[in-house]
């Protein structure tokens, strides 16, 4: 019978109740419940200040940790004078200055559209158009319908080239505020956009290289649109020039050579443009106005030059071979009217119809015409436009079957004069910088490959004579930060340790921790950095030489001013005492000392993986708290167990004493009445 459903225990003896089972039961659970419950509870704090010092003494680890690290004493400080650069340096860099002019920085290359718009949604142009560049040894031709966008424009360019060209429209302001900018997405000369006529050569020859009278010769248009011979001198290059160095050997007498002719020289950078190519070993020559470029000379092909000359676009190229037969329909070529029906035969070829219709264009003063190899018709005209119309419908089925189409096709001279309008207003170029005398030329403003461990980042140009310099010196400030890092942490450790250690023999009240020797041993394990000590005399190295002590309250206190000049004076001394040295041992390197590296492998050995110290003391207080939480509830259970079953037995006794009590009554009632009225 469980307790609480004997809701009549005692009434039978006003003895056996349940205020008897409760202090009964009390009574047990102060001898035999509340000792676990004391215990249970001294180990829950105990995990608790365990795992406070535990975090603490990591802390402090880490602070050891770094302070036996050799990267910390190799760290370095870069300081630099001038705003034209900006500069980090890796650890263990040597320290040094480092003088640097820079004489150009490196930049992207940013062209303009002439014509400008309403909006971005403005129509770019009212008939086909195309527009082609050469970018990074790649030419890219951009098909641009009438009624494009300017916006649409603008992705075609960034699509087309894979984002080596970035088309971007740009909000200038006026009555028309809209523009189309064409970018290279990177700096350096490499990326420059070329447009018009582009001649690159294959790799420039290393070795020496030289150039006199006839072995290179250059073809180029002046203003006027006349030929122009230029002839390239180039005095011998050293015999281990290697072919960028050739490149740009040849570039610089290119440009001499072309500033030195009087109908070339104001060209020189706007319509013409010289240029070195994707890896910096190829040359580039670029005619702006599409005029064709020409290279001839003796030694032309063996410098690199196996392409002589940039291929002339046609206009118009008809899309396959024409038909057979009689063709008929009306269309007109420049205003050119033509009747197939008359120029072309019943038992004509396709060849044949080809070369009818192109002698017919021919003949036309403007236009020229001719059959390719492949049977195609090839139109082009002096004003650089050609215009294809049908006047009937014949006639537009006759030009499906030419392969041609109706519309206006504009050359590039045309395209630029009309419509586009490009002009450069940035030239992508590398930056040229001078360091040690030697000129250095790169294609971005982040430079890391001519110092080692030195990354420098190119903001401006320095002014002729006033170099900009670096000075790179050892990072002693971070070790000092460290050290005080490392003085708060054992501040904050030490009064813990005494509090949860202690003992007052007055009051005879103990810590936590006050019986737990390897506690107790925390201190002292730690304060013997203090004792370590190396060297001799005026030599002797001790952590109170670098600032650090203990005052009589086991307080640390640090005097940066020691170790700064201690650093400043002998940083290795420092170094060394903090780490240790690496000596060979018994044939073995091994590290000896170091006050840091010592304190390290004790915290190590504390609290450093399972197999700590306190770890594995903290895995005890665990099993000891699951322990204890078994035991009382066993305990209980033997308790509540015991109690029901005294509960049963009093119920018991209750009725047997309720029956006699019943049983005394009768008799003593039967006693009243006999001696009633007596």
């Amino acid at each position: 019978m469980a307790m609480g459903k004997l809701s009549s225990l005692g009434v039978g003896s006003n003895v056996l109740n349940y205020d008897v089972i409760e202090k009964l039961k009390k009574a047990d659970e102060k001898a035999m419940i509340e000792p676990i419950d004391k215990k249970m509870k001294d180990n829950i704090e105990k995990q608790a200040e365990l795992s406070g010092i535990i975090g603490m003494l990591n802390g402090m680890r880490g602070s050891a940790q770094t302070l036996s690290d050799y990267s910390t004493y190799i760290g370095r400080k870069v300081n630099v004078l001038g705003d034209a650069l900006r500069a980090t340096a890796n650890p263990g860099v040597p320290i040094q200055d480092i003088s640097i002019d820079i004489k150009q920085i490196a930049k992207n290359d940013i062209n303009e559209v002439g014509t400008r718009f309403e909006d971005r949604s403005s129509v770019f142009c009212e008939q086909d158009t195309n527009l082609s560049f050469y970018v990074r040894g790649q030419r890219y031709k951009i098909e641009i319908k009438a009624g494009t966008t300017l916006g649409e424009v603008a992705q075609l360019i960034t699509d087309k080239s894979g984002g080596t060209a970035i088309g971007v429209v740009m909000k200038t302001g006026g009555a028309n505020p809209y523009q189309l900018m064409i970018n290279s997405k990177e700096t350096g000369e490499e990326n420059k956009i070329y447009f018009g006529s582009t001649l690159q050569s294959d790799t420039i020859a290393s070795g020496s290289l030289e150039l006199t009278e006839g072995d290179l010769e250059l073809v180029l248009k002046d203003a006027k649109g006349l030929d122009q011979s230029v002839n390239i001198i180039l005095p011998p290059t050293e015999a281990n020039s290697k072919s960028s160095d050739n490149a740009q050997a040849l570039k610089k007498a290119i440009k001499e050579a072309i500033g030195e002719n009087p109908d070339l020289a104001d060209l020189l950078g706007s319509d013409i443009n010289i240029g070195i190519g994707v890896g910096g070993n190829t040359l580039v020559i670029n005619d702006r106005r599409g005029y064709q470029v020409q290279v001839y000379g003796s030694k032309a092909k063996t410098i690199g030059f196996k392409q002589t000359e940039t291929p002339e676009e046609n206009l118009v190229t008809s899309s396959k071979v024409t038909t057979t037969g009689r063709m008929s329909g009306n269309i007109t070529i420049n205003g050119v009217p033509l009747d197939l029906s008359e120029i072309t035969e019943r038992g004509n070829s396709a060849e044949q119809n080809a070369q009818a219709i192109a002698q017919g264009l021919d003949n036309v003063s403007d236009l020229h015409a001719y059959v390719s190899k492949d049977g195609k018709i090839v139109i082009n005209s002096d004003d650089g436009e050609v215009r294809i119309n049908a006047q009937d419908e014949a006639g537009r089925e006759a030009l499906k079957k030419l392969g041609l189409q109706e519309g206006t096709f504009a050359g590039y001279s045309k395209t630029q004069e009309q419509t586009l309008r490009l002009k450069n207003i940035q030239s992508g170029q590398d930056a040229e910088i001078t360091y040690n005398g030697v000129t250095i030329t790169r294609g971005k403003n982040t430079i890391n490959d001519i110092v080692g461990g030195v990354s420098l980042e190119l903001v401006s140009t320095t002014p002729e004579g006033n170099p900009a310099t670096v000075s790179i010196t050892a990072d002693n400030e971070n070790i000092i930060e460290d050290i005080k890092g490392f003085v708060e942490k054992y501040n904050e450790l030490m009064p813990k340790l005494a509090e949860v250690t202690r003992y007052d023999p007055d009051t005879q009240t103990a810590g936590i921790f006050n019986g737990v020797s390897f506690i107790r041993m925390i201190r002292s394990s730690i304060n013997k950095i203090f004792s370590m000590s190396s060297g001799s005399g005026l030599e002797i190295q001790s952590l109170i030489k670098y600032g650090l002590s203990l005052d009589d309250n086991n307080k640390m206190s640090f005097d940066e001013s020691k170790l700064r000049n201690a650093l400043n004076s002998d940083a290795d001394a420092v170094r060394d005492f903090f780490i240790g040295i690496d000596k060979t041992i018994l044939g073995k390197d091994t590290r000896v000392g170091g006050v840091f590296r010592v304190l390290n492998e004790d915290l190590d050995s504390l609290v450093k993986g399972s197999n700590s110290t306190l770890k594995l003391y903290e895995q005890s207080l665990t099993r000891d708290d699951k322990r204890l939480r078994e035991d009382r509830k066993r305990t209980m259970e033997r308790l509540n167990a015991r109690y029901e079953s005294m509960a049963e037995r009093f119920a018991a006794y209750d009725a047997q004493i309720a029956q006699t009590n019943n049983s005394f009554n009768s008799v003593q009632m039967m006693i009243n009445q006999a001696t009633k009225g007596k």
